[in-house]
């Protein structure tokens, strides 16, 4: 069933037409594979037009499954464990399935591709229910290492050495391994814990084992030292990358979780309420993808950081500039700052412009990972969208805060702020002068214009100079202040008129000396 897969915005999140609990990239044809809880397999095209189809499978086992791995040469593979039977299923690029059924049920949790006992590339499952790993050859045969009496959840395997096979097993609470080319477990590698999956760096030199609670547990073969890290969310479905960051998914806390190099707590990425990350796999060329079990989705996520710094909430009246640069930082996942990358600022729906004149330019972070915008030109009055796009990267940063005001008419009225109603002592000052706002017919703020503050009663009060009449330019706010009154010499109840010339509102200011 193909079907139009369009990218939501810039989340980089691509509806497909089943919930995947488990994804993997097949180099074959450089696409994301993935099976959802039935069994089902389908396929995700990272490429315009973001397609993706679901192959209905034919007759054969029906039940669940978990895991997928790619095979390649030899399409992609997952296991349906039914109700009194199980079987190994393959389909190829074309969603054409083939079934190698087992003699009896177990459940199987993990998948993964290996050297076999043969010598040659083969899947590698982890049964459960059997307790020891099954080899799977392309034609389906199946062969099967002796029983972990501790029982064995998750089998992974680096690419430098693919016939050292790494299982975990919770009942053991511990690691080991399995060596192919000798038949034999090793001794067991205790991490305290019930350890379920796992994942081996592709060099080998650390396993990875999550755990039912709040806490993942690392093996480094170098010194055999086991590490904690805590994490704020049980994780599931790791994957080990080669810049030795380790990636998982949490269904509990709807989010994705990485831990970097030498760091001793898991970082999380919120992928949405209800979302639910039920697997990661990195493509061919380092980009990730999660699986959404709670939308139907996949989700591409950038290891780069592209951040807002300022210049977000502003507001500029059409045919104006915005008073400030936008601003914002690239960075690793770390917080390392990264320089010389072009960042592409882009204001949305012809709002605004550059002062190159377009809604468009390029600019280049500094060694700092600070990268600025010139300024921008209002244009459309409403909201104002920019995005920068970090462009060697997937990375985006929105700023999503900025109004266009509309522009400016002729002033029309003026409109009071404070300094009526005061009282003073003959001959003495006021304590604050009189302010107000000049604007337009549409009540936005006038700035420079004219406003005359004009006292009625002669002899009530003076300005400085001694004149009864004041006249102030208007504000970039379109505040009018004046200067300080003081009063005359005997008790009275005057106003001050204060206008603005051919205008046809002004303002009655009372003031009174006891």
């Amino acid at each position: 069933m193909p079907s139009a897969a369009p990218p939501a915005g810039d989340t980089g999140k691509y509806p497909v037409n089943a919930a995947a609990v488990d994804l993997t990239w097949n180099g074959d044809d450089q696409n994301v594979w993935f099976v959802t809880a039935e069994g089902i397999v389908g396929v995700f095209e990272p490429r315009g037009p973001w397609s993706s189809s679901l192959f209905t499978p034919g007759s054969g086992v029906t039940g669940n499954a978990s895991s997928i791995v790619a095979w390649p040469g030899h399409g992609v593979w997952t296991f349906v464990a039914g109700q009194d039977d199980c079987a190994f299923v393959k389909c190829d690029l074309n969603g054409l399935y083939q079934t190698h059924p087992l003699s009896g049920r177990t459940d199987c949790r993990s998948l993964t591709l290996a050297q076999g006992p043969g010598g040659h590339t083969c899947v590698v499952a982890a049964l459960t229910d059997w307790k020891m790993l099954a080899f799977v050859e392309p034609g389906g045969a199946v062969s099967y290492s002796r029983g972990y009496p501790a029982g064995l959840y998750a089998v992974a395997a680096a690419q430098q050495d693919p016939a050292l096979l790494w299982i975990s097993s919770p009942g053991g609470r511990s690691l080991a391994t399995y060596d192919v080319r000798t038949g034999e477990f090793s001794q067991p590698v205790s991490i305290g814990a019930e350890a379920r999956d796992i994942a081996v760096t592709p060099t080998g030199d650390a396993v990875w084992a999550a755990t039912p609670d709040n806490v993942l547990f690392k093996y480094t073969a170098q010194g055999g030292v086991v590490h904690r890290v805590d994490t704020p969310y049980p994780a599931r479905r790791l994957a080990a990358t080669a810049d030795g960051t380790l990636w998982f998914a949490s269904t509990e806390g709807n989010a994705i979780g990485y831990v970097l190099p030498g760091q001793t707590r898991a970082a999380m990425i919120p992928m949405g309420d209800g979302s639910r990350p039920s697997g990661v796999t990195v493509s061919g060329d380092g980009q990730l993808w999660v699986a959404l079990s709670g939308e139907k989705a996949l989700r591409r996520v950038s290891r780069y950081r592209l951040a807002v710094e300022s210049g977000d909430g502003q507001s500029a009246m059409a045919g104006r500039r915005f008073p400030e640069p936008l601003v914002v930082k690239a960075t690793q996942l770390d917080g390392t700052p990264v320089g010389e990358q072009k960042i592409e600022f882009r204001v949305e729906g012809g709002s605004a412009v550059f002062e190159n004149g377009e809604p468009v330019e390029i600019r280049h972070t500094e060694a700092d990972g600070v990268a600025t915008s010139s300024l921008l030109k209002a244009l459309k009055e409403g909201p104002c969208v920019v995005t920068a796009r970090w462009t060697e990267t997937e990375a985006v940063a929105s700023f999503s805060r900025l109004t266009v005001t509309p522009p400016v008419g002729a002033a029309h009225h003026v409109r009071y702020v404070s300094g009526a109603g005061q009282t003073t002592s003959p001959g003495k000052s006021f304590d604050e002068p009189m302010k107000v706002i000049v604007e337009d017919e549409n009540g936005i703020p006038v700035p420079g214009a004219e406003v005359t503050f004009k006292i009625r009663d002669e002899g009530a009060a003076i300005f400085p100079g001694g004149v009864d009449t004041a006249k102030v330019t208007s504000e970039a706010d379109g505040s009018a202040t004046s200067p300080v009154l003081t009063a005359g010499d005997k008790a009275d109840v005057f106003a001050v008129r204060v206008r603005v010339a051919k205008t046809p509102v002004s303002l009655l200011l009372d003031q009174n000396i006891q």
